[in-house]
């Protein structure tokens, strides 16, 4: 019977190192595929992210369009702003912005 334990026991350990050797060979076998869904899970985020993005971008530019086309005040800031443009006999001036003291060079040395 002594004998018998051993070759027991020594089955039992092939057993589980054919288990092991399997499971080592599945996990090699899909171990890219694993890579390359959590690639394209990070690459899906990505894409949500940009989407909202593009729906926040989009939401803003209908309400601009819907302001020029109802409201004739919000037109004529336009006009005035982004086109410099003025009623009839208006002179328009443009200044340039004041630099801000960070943006003057040698403004310390002063």
């Amino acid at each position: 019977m002594k004998g018998g334990t051993v070759w027991a026991k020594l089955s039992h350990l092939l057993g589980i190192g054919i288990l092991l050797a399997g499971g080592g060979l599945l996990l090699t076998a899909f171990w890219p595929l694993v890579q390359q869904i959590d690639r394209l899970e990070r690459q899906k985020e990505q894409i949500q992210h940009q989407v909202a993005a593009e729906q926040d971008r989009n939401q803003e530019l209908n309400l601009q369009l819907e302001l020029l086309q109802s409201d004739p005040n919000y037109l004529t800031r336009i006009a005035r702003d982004r086109l410099s443009m003025g009623k009839k006999g208006e002179i328009i001036f443009r200044f340039d912005p004041f630099p801000l003291p960070s943006d003057r060079e040698g403004a310390g040395d002063k």
